[in-house]
């Protein structure tokens, strides 16, 4: 059996650092922000997934990547032996921490059938009735999403699209 180690005979320890509890919360922010600034440049993301997992490019280490990158990710932080196991539980829990981050953030968009439309909605519905009431007029009414019903289906098929692309990606050309 060979072992990979480092030039010399031997490879890099790594320490573990123990942070205060109030550093989740910088820490929380740090990958919200990176969250955030993903979905604001998701379509040139995916651009670029499409032209690695295409064109044989190379992808983006901290690019979008879907259910099957993420276990692929999960079972290498499974399957480093020489890591303690508190380490690998560690990057364990970022990691499902890090992906609930993201569907949240992303669950937030104010897109049907995402809960941000359904949040759009409601705000929508209440800025109508207090416009109605403060100009003396009668309620309006519900908003009727079902109109949005179009949107709705264009939502569905672009995030359909979207995972089968990373999905494809993800398995002909990994990431990091």
């Amino acid at each position: 059996m060979t072992r990979e180690v480092g030039l010399i005979g031997f490879s890099p320890t790594q320490a573990v650092q123990q942070q205060p509890l109030s550093a989740a919360f910088t820490t929380t922010g740090e990958n919200m922000a990176a969250v955030g600034n993903l979905i604001l440049n998701l379509p040139q993301r995916l651009v670029d997934v499409g032209r690695a997992a295409f064109g044989g490019g190379e992808r983006d280490p901290n690019g979008p990547m879907s259910v099957v990158g993420v276990g692929r990710v999960a079972g290498e932080i499974a399957s480093l032996d020489e890591t303690p196991v508190a380490s690998r539980a560690s990057a364990m829990i970022g990691l499902v921490a890090s992906l609930n981050v993201a569907l949240g953030m992303i669950n937030l968009l104010p897109l049907l059938p995402l809960d941000g439309g359904h949040v759009l909605g409601a705000i929508v519905e209440g800025v109508r009735r207090f416009l109605a009431k403060a100009f003396g007029r009668r309620d309006p009414g519900p908003v009727d999403v079902a109109k949005l019903m179009p949107v709705t289906f264009v939502v569905v098929i672009l995030f359909g699209a979207m995972s089968a692309l990373l999905i494809f990606a993800d398995l002909v050309n990994p990431s990091g």
